[in-house]
């Protein structure tokens, strides 16, 4: 009978064994490497440690940092993990993060030489990141961490640094001949990518002085490269402005973008900030700083441009340059205003909420977050993935909700709630875990969610039929001429081969999606819009359509707007958007009222209504 339940056993454990062995060529060559006490890598729990294979269950019990114990089958396991090495970085910072936090204090070039050889194509600076924090340090101490490493790779000249945090950091076998980084290899470049590779290679292996004695042919290169740019992609021409400034302050020169770049280049600020919107993400901050001496005095409205749609790295420059300036009141009432407005971009709104606390905390109210629900819900009509996330951070920042509503009033708050209803922006789990977050916080909300008092008011947006039309014909011109116009454009750039290595390619690819973007919108907004001539309103009080006149408080000089619809906004003319902070302190008042307008330099100013008349009269 024993004998019977022995072969029995072994019959079972020798089926699951077989089992096993269904696994593909390939996928048996992954397992292989994968025994007990080795290292590995799941995309989404990260790094782990292999506790026991089991043959005969053929699984593996594994021990991630987030997730011990974990049972794990072969077949599943040879598709998700990675076999790290014993001497790759994260697996060292696993087995010995004691060890591995010395060296980050005080063997930085070792460090970065062990990350590149271990993570190879994939140690781009984002990957970097990943691994080290906060395994060796806290995240607020990446930043100090990462300059210091980029200070010690460009000591060696056997490191290879990307301009974009998505290219990984290369460390070469043996550096580079001197004489291969020289003036002969600028010369011999053809394209704006080129030349700028060779200006990089110069200011590697040549001092200051030598940099100096080659500049003038130097410059004369950079600008004859310009020049031969096609106006489409009028971006690469930036980038090589910021290459030939980096260039001359290595040299010890003054750091200017040149007589003929400054002449290629747009004057005004706002076609300026397009350009900067075109470059790549890490290269926006340095030539919007470099664009300031150009403009003059005119910096703020290349900076009020770029506030819609900036990065937070972006954000992180222009508030520095505002604070150097002392106008950090200017940069807070543009903020409030777009905030007001609705115009603003998923990331601007991620930055807003990680930098709640401080110089712009004014900004962290309930507006923020009914207009971060509403960037969401523009956000499903196109097919970028930017939202993404702004969303988790609604969702995974607990203190976030608590944070932004903390100032609000019963009122603000129900208001909060009926948009987070009534939002489209989450999945229906999604939203409970949000509506529930704020009964948590707010109980007397609880009804509304019930059913109670539930009362949900979508408005369209009010525009003059004139701004009407004016988006139409945008949205035409978009979709019949310049996204045709692209298309060629990235036919052309194809046929120049090696994609990866192909610069006009990119920004091709980057104007497509631009356009694109900008479709969306166009589309989004023209169906929401609820269309008007003003006409039939009385002016017996301030509303959409109607020319008013007020004046100080303390009898100052008088001034007229007109209100009228969402996109009709011209302050020049003193025409003001009904959504504009001013309008909607002035809206619903009658002559002789008292209103307090909004500024963005500091109070508001209290007015009196003086006469209020129709548009169309």
């Amino acid at each position: 009978m024993l004998n019977a339940m022995s072969t029995e056993i072994e019959t079972e454990e020798i089926v699951k064994m077989e089992d096993v062995s269904d696994l593909d060529p390939k996928s048996q060559a992954k397992l292989k490497p994968l025994i007990a006490q080795a290292y590995c890598r799941h995309r989404s729990w990260g790094v782990g440690q292999i506790v026991q294979k089991d043959d005969a269950l053929g699984s593996f019990l594994i021990d991630f940092r987030t997730k011990k114990g974990h049972s794990m089958e072969f077949g599943y396991a040879a598709e998700s993990l990675k076999h790290l090495p014993d001497d790759h970085l994260e697996a060292r910072i696993m087995r010995e993060p004691d060890a591995m936090r010395a060296m980050a204090r005080d063997q930085v070039p070792e460090l970065m030489k062990l990350a590149v050889e271990s993570l190879g194509k994939e140690a781009t600076v984002v990957r970097l990141e990943e691994a080290m924090v906060p395994h060796l340090f806290p995240a607020e101490g990446w930043k100090k961490f990462w300059e210091a490493a980029k200070r010690a790779m460009k000591k060696d000249l056997r490191y290879v640094i990307p301009g974009k945090r998505q290219d990984p950091i290369q460390y070469l076998e043996s550096a580079p001949d001197k004489k291969a980084g020289g003036l002969e290899e600028l010369q011999e470049a053809v394209g704006a990518k080129r030349v700028m590779e060779a200006l990089e290679k110069l200011q590697k292996t040549r001092n200051a002085g030598e940099l100096k004695s080659v500049a003038e042919e130097a410059f004369r290169l950079v600008d004859a490269a310009a020049q031969k740019i096609p106006r489409s992609q009028i971006s690469q021409v930036a980038e090589l402005a910021l290459a030939r400034a980096e260039f001359a302050s290595s040299a010890g020169m003054p750091v200017t973008i040149g007589a003929v770049l400054q002449g290629i280049l747009p004057a005004e600020p706002n076609r300026m900030a397009v350009v900067i919107e075109a470059l790549p993400a890490g290269k926006m901050p340095r030539f919007a700083e470099l664009a300031c001496q150009q403009l003059g005095e005119r910096w703020t409205e290349l900076f009020f441009a770029l506030l819609p749609r900036a990065s937070g790295r972006l954000m992180d420059a222009i508030t520095a340059r505002f604070k150097k300036g002392n106008r950090l009141a200017e940069l807070e009432g543009a903020l409030d205003r777009l905030l007001r407005e609705r115009q603003t971009h998923p990331d601007l709104i991620v930055w807003l909420c990680r930098n709640r606390v401080g110089e712009l905390a004014r900004l962290a109210n309930p507006s923020l977050f009914l207009t971060a629900l509403n960037v969401l819900e523009k956000e499903q009509l196109s097919e970028s993935s930017r939202g993404s996330r702004l969303r988790d951070l609604l969702l995974e920042d607990k203190e976030l909700i608590r944070d932004l509503l903390a100032p609000s009033s019963p009122e603000e708050v129900r208001d909060v709630t009926r948009s987070a209803l009534a939002s489209t922006a989450f999945e229906e789990l999604d939203k409970r875990s949000l509506i529930g977050a704020l009964v948590k916080l707010y109980p007397q909300v609880g009804s509304m969610v019930a059913g109670e008092n539930r009362t949900t008011v979508v408005e369209a947006p009010i525009v003059s039929w004139e701004s009407l039309e004016k988006r139409k014909s945008e949205l035409e011109e978009i979709t019949t001429k310049k996204i045709p116009a692209n298309s060629k454009e990235i036919g052309v750039a194809r046929s120049y081969g090696d994609l990866k290595e192909n610069h006009e390619f990119k920004a091709a690819k980057e104007m497509q999606a631009v356009l694109m973007r900008r479709k969306a919108e166009l589309e989004s907004m023209i169906v929401s819009a609820q269309g008007t001539d003003f006409s039939g309103v009385k002016g017996d009080e301030v509303a959409i359509g109607t020319v008013v006149e007020y004046q100080s408080a303390d009898g100052g000089e008088k001034k007229t707007v007109t209100i009228l619809g969402a996109w009709d906004s011209d302050p020049e003319k003193g025409i003001l958007s009904y959504q504009t902070a001013v309008a909607q302190a002035l809206v619903r008042r009658k002559v002789g009222d008292t209103a307090e307008l909004p500024s963005e330099k500091g109070p508001k100013t209290a007015v009196v209504i003086r006469s209020i008349r129709p548009f169309h009269s």
